[in-house]
């Protein structure tokens, strides 16, 4: 605690001490990348409208390879955990708030604890949100709620692409969540509530009819896979030789 806290310190002073031009480079940058994202976003969404016939059939190929699996389990699954309101309620409430609220404390934890680990879970942030943003344009994919006729789930927002089941983002951010807590604690406890945290939406995501099990598989392999890429981007160059 007492070297974390060291840190935070030794960060909070050298962003105070940094000069004018570090500030607008650092602060410009961080703008850009979330500029992108969201732009990159809302130009798959709003082009998602005319293509409900095409997610509906990549929804039914999901389908059937889940019947060969086993895993079908969705219909059920979300129809019987709707018979209770408030527990509908409180599935809702986590899928809209823990999505957002988790990534945005994790990258201010990092930020003043592992500065050195914030570029590499920053990029590995963006390349999964971006991974899943190129899919669900490339291959859209409607969620349960909209092709085995659920009552509509919570809408996020206006532009919210409702073709993009496939992966699943909120699973991806969440297995991203898990894997920064191991960069910033090493306490057991900690890492397991993070890894609870990529469990219990990975299951909220399924009761609230938003996505299939094939999404939650695909939203964890993103995280794994955007974390990689960044971990490459990011690889510290070996000291030079020595003459």
């Amino acid at each position: 605690m007492a070297t974390l806290s060291t840190t935070a310190a030794s960060t909070v002073s050298t962003a105070i001490s940094a000069p004018l031009r570090v500030w607008i480079r650092v602060v410009t940058t961080e703008i850009a990348i979330i500029l992108l994202g969201v732009g990159a976003y809302l130009a798959v969404a709003v082009g998602a409208g005319d293509r409900g016939e095409v997610a509906t059939a990549h929804a039914r190929t999901l389908i059937g390879v889940e019947s060969l699996l086993g895993l079908d389990v969705e219909v059920g699954l979300a129809s019987w955990w709707a018979e209770d309101p408030t527990r509908a309620m409180i599935a809702d409430a986590y899928y809209v708030t823990a999505h957002f609220a988790v990534p945005f404390v994790l990258f201010g934890l990092l930020v003043l604890f592992r500065p050195d680990a914030y570029p590499r879970f920053r990029t590995a942030f963006v390349a999964a949100s971006m991974l899943g943003v190129a899919v669900s344009w490339l291959w859209p994919t409607a969620p349960p709620r909209l092709v085995e006729g659920f009552a509509d789930a919570p809408i996020i927002s206006g532009l919210e692409n409702p073709y993009a089941a496939f992966p699943s983002m909120h699973v991806g951010w969440a297995v991203w969540a898990a894997l920064a807590v191991g960069a910033l604690t090493a306490n057991v406890w900690l890492r397991a509530l993070a890894w609870l945290h990529a469990l219990i939406t990975s299951v909220d995501v399924l009761v609230t009819g938003h996505h299939w099990v094939l999404d939650v598989v695909g939203g964890a392999l993103a995280a794994f896979a955007a974390l990689a890429i960044a971990r490459v981007l990011h690889r510290t160059p070996p000291p030079a030789a020595l003459d």
